[in-house]
């Protein structure tokens, strides 16, 4: 069969994340999950839910489809259901571009753009970031010609946390309307602090919106996002689907949620008390420090790369889990996921071991 390997898609070098992780007794913070365990009584209320047919019989995804529209006060028709929003990403890549066409990106980001931009033969343009880490306007709209069929921008962002308004998404689709190219705004941390420009839909018919259930409502586990746009545009980009778009587990997980959005509401309430102790923390370490305030995700800035390395293996070997290894000049960077104060407290502890031992050691 390897004479049918397309070269472009064997030549792709990719990883498999969050292996060797103790997930029963580690701290999580290295893929911006929710930190903290729902409460037992939850996910009780939330097993019952499901009848012995929830695993036999085909799912039906309307009841989500009009929970999220009810939630968001929405045409139903207006939704696509994806699995996650890297699904949605592939989607777009899918039915939007042709190879050799171009897509703009806000980077560094999530690894998934540059992923498919390289699988649909599609040139990645980065629209990056200043030295004091403000987006570089310019090199968006240096990037966009006739050959860009998207710009893409995760609003907020990570792992540099930024964070758009309404306005400038604004003036970035009317100069992706000039090209007529799509405006994709990612919203995965939206609930975290950021305005939403699903309104800007009304306006502007090459707008699409993304969201997920992984964030906020920290359900990363049941892998299950959905689009937004025009009805005619959901229309096309809804013949991709499957036979179904989600299983019903994870469907019915996510109603539970919809039906209960306070849980949402206080784990982002959780989040913002975690990330004011932290940037406070940090503060006091003499250490820089960047986000925290629009993502449930903060930046370190180490020295240099050994020193990112050295901090992931000592805190590992203590099964707690932090990201590192992004490209320069990132590379002198660990992310930290942000959950409740209880939990910082004991990330902070062990931070402050390291920092004494790297003391003794130099």
């Amino acid at each position: 069969m390897k004479n049918l390997f397309k070269p472009h898609i064997d030549n792709l070098v990719r990883y498999q994340t969050s292996f060797g992780r103790d997930l029963n007794e580690g701290l999580r913070l290295d893929r911006n999950e929710r930190v903290s365990n729902f409460p037992p009584a939850v996910f009780e209320d939330i097993l019952n839910k499901f009848k012995s047919y929830s695993i036999s019989a085909s799912p039906d995804t309307d009841v989500l489809y009009r929970k999220i529209a009810k939630f968001l006060d929405i045409p139903k028709e207006m939704i696509y259901i994806t699995s996650g929003i890297t699904e949605g990403i592939r989607i777009l890549f899918e039915t939007l571009t042709n190879p050799g066409e171009n897509v703009i990106v806000l980077h560094p980001t999530y690894p998934l753009y540059s992923i498919y931009a390289k699988m649909y033969q599609i040139e990645y343009r980065k629209f990056g970031f200043k030295e004091d880490l403000s987006p570089d306007w310019d090199s968006l709209y240096r990037s966009i010609d006739d050959k860009t069929t998207m710009v893409m921008i995760p609003n907020p962002n990570l792992p540099v946390e930024c964070m758009f308004s309404v306005e400038e998404i604004r003036c970035i689709a009317d100069k992706c309307k000039e090209h007529s190219a799509a405006l994709v705004i990612d919203e995965a941390y939206h609930y975290f602090g950021a305005p939403t420009v699903m309104k800007l839909i009304d306006e502007y018919d090459n707008l699409v919106v993304m969201r997920t259930f992984s964030k906020a409502f920290g359900l990363a586990g049941i892998r299950l996002g959905f689009m937004i746009s025009t009805l005619e545009n959901i229309r096309y980009l809804s013949k991709t689907r499957s036979l179904v778009e989600t299983n019903t587990l994870s469907a019915g997980i996510a109603e539970y949620m919809l039906d209960h959005p306070q849980y949402m509401y206080d784990h982002v309430q959780e989040v913002k008390e975690g990330g004011k102790y932290l940037q406070d923390e940090f503060t006091k370490l003499g250490l820089r420090w960047f986000g925290g305030n629009y993502t449930n995700g903060i930046l370190i800035f180490l020295k240099n790369e050994d020193e990112t390395g050295s901090l992931i293996d000592y805190l590992k070997k203590r099964k707690i889990y932090i990201r590192g290894a992004f490209e320069p000049p990132y590379n002198i960077c660990i992310r930290v996921s942000i959950g409740q104060r209880e939990m910082m407290e004991i990330f902070i502890k062990a931070l402050k071991d390291w920092l004494e031992q790297r003391k003794k050691h130099n």
